[in-house]
């Protein structure tokens, strides 16, 4: 009477031992894919050795100080002559000046617009975008829209487009902690937007420039100090993406705190 149970259990037990013998392999396939997955993720960040660290937005969309004045080369009008300013591409920007004035049919040309006063140095300038010469007249001339960063509004500047390559890279990173070194120093002096605070991908005005040694491609560290009486700290790594005689601007590559105006920047 008891054989059939017996024999029951004896065939449920074999059956889960061969269920579980079947799902050890299947438990290591697992795992051994979840190291792969692990492993690429660790080469991805090994390996990655550079990337963009200067892009065309940086080089015709961000913000700088004009130090010097700008000759009276503006837009009158722009769109097809009414308050339109949120141009695209193919647009037209009319131009208070001409042939007579050495401009060019075909020329390339960056529209900026000028803001505050930033301390002794010069003007908030932001680069707007650009455009070419399409018709040209001894005092007036017709640009069409290649590319735009924002708005252009009447008044905004015209200046000669200068072509400037990208950069690639590899970000340098930054000591959490570090002494004094003997690269250029300055400090913050600008956020973009007139933020209080930015991160990474950000841009920043500094107060040191080409008359103090930077160059674009230049990288820096970005130091608070907590107290007089105690080591700075690192809080990011930029990279210097213009530069003017007294003043650069910089973009935030990596930071572990908010970047705030009067932090220190010091090259490598």
């Amino acid at each position: 009477m008891n054989a059939f149970p017996r024999n029951l259990v004896l065939c449920l037990l074999l059956g889960f031992l061969l269920t579980a013998a079947a799902a050890i392999p299947a438990a290591a396939q697992i795992r051994s894919d979840e190291q792969s997955v692990q492993n690429e993720i660790q080469r991805a960040k090994i390996f990655r050795e550079t990337y963009p660290l200067i892009s065309e937005t940086d080089l015709y969309c961000a913000i700088y100080v004009q130090e010097s004045k700008l000759s009276d080369v503006r837009i009158t009008a722009a769109g097809t002559g009414d308050e339109k300013t949120l141009l695209s591409d193919a647009d037209v920007i009319y131009i208070n000046k001409g042939r007579k004035d050495g401009l060019e049919i075909g020329q390339v040309l960056l529209v900026v617009e000028l803001g505050e006063k930033i301390g002794s140095y010069g003007f908030l300038a932001a680069k707007r975008g650009r455009a070419s010469v399409a018709f040209l007249e001894d005092s007036r001339a017709v640009a069409r829209v290649e590319k735009t960063c924002g708005q252009f509004k009447t008044g905004d500047y015209i200046v000669p487009f200068e072509e400037k390559e990208s950069l690639l890279g590899k970000d340098l990173g930054f000591e959490r902690v570090s002494d004094e070194n003997p690269g250029t120093a300055g400090s913050v002096i600008y956020l973009e937007r007139d933020y209080n605070e930015v991160g990474s991908g950000y841009w920043a005005i500094i107060d040191v420039g080409a008359d103090d040694g930077l160059n674009v491609g230049q990288q820096m560290t970005i130091y608070r100090h907590v107290r007089e009486d105690l080591p700075r700290m690192g809080v990011g790594n930029a990279v210097v993406i213009d530069t003017g005689n007294k003043t650069a601007t910089i973009k935030v590559l990596s930071c572990n705190d908010a970047i705030r105006p009067g932090y220190v920047v010091q090259a490598k």
